[in-house]
């Protein structure tokens, strides 16, 4: 890939909103995007108070003033955040699918995003998945895990 263009999943994208954005995510300058149904489950998790989890954690180990700047970037995405819509996505979705990838609905609108944006997709370690990771490398879309 050539444009540095990275699809980042809800995990990477909490960090990149506290301001913690992982060194190795992008080798060189592009666009951060990320998908409806990652951008989704981030909201659900943070915004249930009960719900207690891997994201809603890392909100725990900030202090308020950059966890609550964190979630009025999550309610108002920074434009410099992309983020696909599914009127882009849903065709090429179905025709993976029809193609014979067998990925649940993350996965496959990452790797449809991806292959729109001609981006890379970083995961963070608890998100990586071989299935994923074989369709994408099938379709020549690089993936990488970031701790």
């Amino acid at each position: 890939m050539s444009s540095g263009d990275v699809v980042v999943d809800d995990h990477l994208l909490l960090r990149v909103l506290l301001d913690d954005e992982p060194p190795e995510l992008r080798s060189r300058p592009g666009v951060i995007a990320t998908t409806g149904l990652w951008y989704h489950r981030l909201c659900r998790a943070l915004a249930d108070d009960t719900v207690v989890g891997a994201m809603s954690r890392s909100l725990g180990n900030v202090d308020a003033p950059t966890a609550g700047a964190a979630v009025r970037a999550l309610v108002e995405l920074p434009d410099t955040i992309g983020l696909v819509s599914l009127r882009s996505l849903a065709w090429p979705m179905a025709a993976l699918v029809s193609s014979g990838a067998r990925l649940n609905l993350l996965s496959l609108e990452a790797v449809a995003a991806a292959e729109h944006l001609d981006a890379e997709i970083c995961l963070a370690a608890a998100d990586d998945n071989a299935s994923l990771r074989a369709v994408a490398g099938a379709r020549g879309i690089p993936v990488r895990s970031i701790a």
